[in-house]
């Protein structure tokens, strides 16, 4: 991994912005779905495979909404 940080700029329509900062209720609760299905050991490789990446876009959601209460206030 690079050492050096490189600021990234994105632009995006106001009308999506509320749509990007969190996952949809069925995403979520999917994941909640996976991650119980996790915990006892059940999962498929391919199960595997989605709750990670709803656990990336739940992080990135995270990231994006930080980022735009910072650039509120």
């Amino acid at each position: 991994m690079p050492d050096r940080c490189e600021t990234v700029s994105l632009t995006f329509p106001s009308a999506v912005i509320a749509e990007l900062i969190s996952l949809s209720d069925g995403l979520l609760d999917r994941m909640h779905h996976l991650l119980e299905r996790n915990t006892e050991g059940a999962l498929s490789s391919i199960e595997r495979e989605e709750l990670e990446t709803l656990v990336r876009m739940a992080g990135f959601s995270q990231i994006l909404s930080t980022a735009l209460r910072g650039s509120t206030t």
